[in-house]
Formats: C-alpha cells, sequence, structure tokens
C-alpha cells in the first residue's frame, strides 16, 4: 500500500508514525515517573557525595540540582531516607568532626593526631555555629601555636570564622559577640579579642572589644539605640493604624542617646546645726591646816625640847579646782550620685500619613461604576492636629529636651501595595495533594490527542487509498471471471505469465474472484 505513495508522502508518514510512537512513549515515562522531592539541599561536596554513595547503594532513584548541593527522591521516601542517613550521620553539615578518630590506623604520628584533632575541633565548631537561623554555612579556620619552653616566647592562638548568611538575613551584635565567645571558650588558650568573625562578602562583623566606631559608640550602645528607636516607632504605628487603618502611616524615629556615665560625690557643712559631740568636766576640793616648826634661826632654834620656848605656829589652807570641757561636731552630709546611662536626649519624629479615600459613586440600578476609581481626600487640620497629639503622647513629648515631632499628609501610592500572601499560600496549599492526579490528566489527554490527530487520520488515510486502489483494478478489469476466462482463453502460457507480471493488482483480484466462485 505504500509502494503507491510519493517518495515524500512515505517519508511524511513514516515521520508523523515515528512521533507519535515517541510521543506515546515519552507521555507514558513521564507519567510513571515519581514525584520527586528536596531531601536535602545546600550541601557540602563532601556530604553531597556520601549521600549519593548511599542512595546508590540502596537503589533509590535520585537527581541532584543546584551544581550537586541540592538532592532529590522520591516523595514516599523522603523521610525514610532521611532517617536512615541520619543514622549513618549524614549529612555531617560541614567539614569533619570528632568522627574521624573512630577509624584510627595503626602507626599514627604524633604531628596526623594532632592535625586530626584540629581538624574535627574546627568541624565540630562549624556545625555548631552553623546551627543559627540566620547562617546557612561556617568554615573556622584554628591558628594554635606549638608550646615553648619559656611563656615569653609562646605566640597566642587565633581564630578566623567566616559565616555565609542565608538571603535577607543579618546578625546581630549580640549574636556575633556570642560566637566569638563560643569559638574562645571551646579553643584552649584562645582569647576573645584574637577571634575575627566575617561574612561571605568579607565584611568583617566582630570588633576588639572596648573599641568605638566612628560616632564614638560601641556596639551594644548602638544596639540600645535603635532598639529604644524601634520600641518607640512600634508604639506609634500600632496607635495610629488603630485610627488611620492598616498600612497607611510610615514612622520614623530618631533619637540622641546620653551614654556618659555621671558620678557625682557632695560633702555639705552645716554651721547653724551644731551638736555635742563629748563633755567633760572635772571639780577638785581641799581643806587642811599647816602646822609652823622651828624659830629664829640660831642658839634656841637649836636647843633640846623640854626646856622652856614658845609655842610653834599654825595656819589654815583651802583650795578648789574646777575643770569643764565640750567639744561640738558640725552638720556634715555627704552625697554620692551615680546619673543613669542610655538616658534619652532629644527624639525627633517624623510621620506619614495617608489620606481618605471616597468610593465611586452609585450607578441609576444603586451599584457602582466599575471604571470609576476611588477619590482621594486629605485630611482636616483637625484631624491632623489630633494625630500629632496622639504621637506626642506615644514618644513621651517633652520640652525640656527639645524634641521635635512632625506629622505630614501624603497620598500613598495604592498601585505599589503588596496583595496579601495568604491567599496565594492557602491557594499553593491546596493545589498541592492534587499535582501528581494533574499529572496523569495531561498525560491521558496528550495521548488521546496523539491518537485522534495524528494515528487516526493516518490509518483512514491509508484505508481509503487501499479501497481506491482496489476499486480501480477492478474496474479495468472485465465484469464477470466468465468474461476474463473468455479473454484469456487460447493464449499461450508465456502470455499470461507477462500479463500478470504487468498488472499483479489486477491479477490478484481475478483470483479472489476465482476463489470466492470456488467456494
Amino acid at each position: 500500500m505504500l509502494s503507491k505513495f510519493s517518495i515524500n508522502q512515505r517519508l511524511i508518514i513514516l515521520v508523523a508514525l515515528a512521533g507519535s510512537i515517541a510521543g506515546l512513549i515519552a507521555v507514558t515515562l513521564w507519567t510513571q515517573q515519581p514525584d520527586m522531592q528536596v531531601l536535602f539541599t545546600n550541601l557540602n561536596p563532601e556530604d553531597a557525595s556520601g549521600i549519593v554513595d548511599k542512595l546508590k547503594e540502596t537503589k533509590v532513584p535520585y537527581e541532584t540540582t543546584g551544581g550537586g548541593t541540592t538532592i532529590l527522591v522520591p516523595s514516599a521516601q523522603v523521610h525514610e531516607l532521611r532517617l536512615q542517613l541520619a543514622s549513618q550521620g549524614l549529612p555531617h553539615g560541614g567539614g569533619v568532626g570528632f568522627e574521624i578518630f573512630d577509624r584510627s590506623s595503626i602507626g599514627m604520628s604524633d604531628f596526623v593526631q594532632k592535625l586530626n584533632y584540629r581538624r574535627a575541633l574546627q568541624g565540630e565548631l562549624a556545625r555548631t555555629i552553623a546551627q543559627m537561623p540566620e547562617i546557612e554555612r561556617a568554615r573556622v579556620h584554628l591558628a594554635t601555636p606549638e608550646r615553648r619552653l619559656f611563656g615569653t616566647e609562646e605566640n597566642r592562638a587565633r581564630a578566623s570564622i567566616v559565616v555565609s548568611l542565608r538571603n535577607g538575613q543579618a546578625l546581630a551584635k549580640t549574636q556575633v559577640n556570642g560566637i566569638v565567645h563560643l569559638v574562645a571558650s571551646s579553643v584552649e588558650g584562645l582569647q576573645v579579642k584574637d577571634v575575627t568573625v566575617v561574612d561571605g562578602h568579607g565584611r568583617l562583623l566582630s570588633s576588639a572589644a572596648g573599641s568605638d566606631d566612628a560616632a564614638g559608640l560601641t556596639g551594644s550602645q548602638l544596639e540600645y539605640q535603635r532598639t529604644v528607636e524601634k520600641d518607640i516607632e512600634t508604639r506609634i504605628q500600632s496607635m495610629l493604624e488603630r485610627i488611620v487603618g492598616q498600612n497607611k502611616a510610615v514612622v520614623r524615629v530618631s533619637g540622641i542617646l546620653d551614654f556618659r556615665k555621671i558620678e557625682t560625690t557632695e560633702e555639705r557643712y552645716d554651721p547653724n546645726g551644731q551638736v555635742v559631740r563629748s563633755e567633760q568636766r572635772g571639780q577638785e576640793k581641799s581643806n587642811g591646816v599647816n602646822g609652823v616648826s622651828g624659830g629664829v634661826p640660831g642658839v634656841q632654834s637649836n636647843v633640846p625640847p623640854g626646856t622652856d620656848q614658845e609655842p610653834p605656829q599654825t595656819s589654815s589652807t583651802s583650795n578648789q579646782t574646777k575643770n569643764e570641757t565640750v567639744n561640738y561636731e558640725i552638720s556634715r552630709t555627704v552625697s554620692r550620685i551615680v546619673e543613669s546611662s542610655g538616658s534619652i536626649k532629644q527624639l525627633s519624629v517624623a510621620v506619614l500619613v495617608d489620606g481618605i479615600y471616597e468610593g465611586a459613586k452609585a450607578s441609576a440600578d444603586g451599584k457602582p461604576a466599575a471604571d470609576q476609581a476611588k477619590k482621594y481626600v486629605a485630611r482636616s487640620e483637625e484631624d491632623m492636629k489630633r494625630i500629632e497629639e496622639i504621637v506626642k503622647k506615644a514618644m513621651g513629648y517633652s520640652a525640656e529636651r527639645q524634641d521635635q515631632v512632625q506629622v505630614t499628609n501624603v497620598q500613598f501610592d495604592i498601585a505599589t501595595e503588596e496583595p496579601s500572601t495568604q491567599g496565594v499560600e492557602a491557594a499553593a496549599d491546596v493545589t498541592n495533594p492534587f499535582l501528581p492526579y494533574l499529572r496523569y490528566g495531561v498525560g491521558g489527554l496528550l495521548f488521546l490527542l496523539i491518537l485522534f490527530m495524528v494515528v487516526r487520520p493516518l490509518l483512514g488515510m491509508l484505508g481509503s487509498t487501499g479501497t481506491a486502489l482496489e476499486q480501480s483494478a477492478t474496474a479495468s478489469l472485465p465484469a464477470s471471471v466468465s468474461q476474463v476466462e473468455a479473454a484469456l482463453e487460447g493464449k499461450p502460457r508465456s502470455q499470461l505469465i507477462d500479463m500478470a507480471r504487468s498488472n499483479p493488482e489486477a491479477t490478484a483480484v481475478i483470483v479472489k474472484q476465482w476463489l470466492k466462485t470456488d467456494q
């Protein structure tokens, strides 16, 4: 039947049939292919290689994407494979940990032993740091010098940490300090000042303790200032959104904080407030009679007693002494005043408030016109003053600090507002369970299209061509078998054979007619 077509027609038919068969095979394989889901992502080359080897051993189909950092497996085996690989310690999470000592070789030198310990410590620290949600990968490099005989000649240990952050993530100063202290506490002889932390772009995240930046403030002071500003912004924002509506107000706060530590000691004396501290009083009084012996110097005075002489002379004495000592203490007051650090010196608040949007006018049937946009109306001065008073109350406005508040009414660009993602996520959650069935539906549809649009027309074309050829061959022959026999009667055998070779189709039809007649 194909011999009746031209070469171009034969090629077209063969190409169409081959394409149809290939399409059917591809659709069949695609529908039978398992649904692949992520097993692990952001893998190190060592972890990816180890996981692929395990999957090959268990003969589990897998796919790799993202340059080999992401591995996909059938969705029905994701959780089971994760548990199996976790029992075998995969993935390691970056570097080599203390599992390097599970396979110790005989004859290992002391140098290799120390080198393996350093590698293991670096790997364990990197795994611990990578557990933070903001960090995608981490690398730790330790420089531990050899011990020297004299302590003055010994060099200090140092450490360098490189962290690759996730998209849109950033590390706070407290988190960086936590990483620094974690590494310094894990390595013998390592000090905090000798630990350096940089991100994937080479930016320095850590700084020496006590170092000041260009603004004259330490990292903790800057973080505290941002925290205070953010807290005031949140308070003002939450209050305004209850009044003007969600996403209808923008608040920015700039504060100046005083981080000086002032300590004052005062000592005051009150001359009018005298207090007796001590008092001492003493009094002495004595009375007595004093005898006077002797006489005029000379012989008479030396005469022995018993002889006639004049009686002795006597005198009376009286002494009185009085002492009084009083000590006074002057009143004194000693005060020690320490002012708190981080007090607010001045606040500047800027607020942008959206206006009011009036609805479109209703049409004659009472429904709003679809082609009419909402009209923007600016807020009145009373509303702006009321909003300004609310802002002052929320921020703790103080005229003594010379705080500044600016509230401006502007029209927000509604077209740039991002739609709510909750509905999108909900729709995605709803359609996810039907994805496997959708694949089978699409595959069946493609199968039917190939069958009805390609295969069936070709078969019909071939069938109609064969019928037309048979009819044309039959039409060229005589009407009955008897007439054919009459026409062939009397002709030599060689001529009959030539006629059959020259017209095989007609000969086949005659033979069929003879067979039907014999039956």
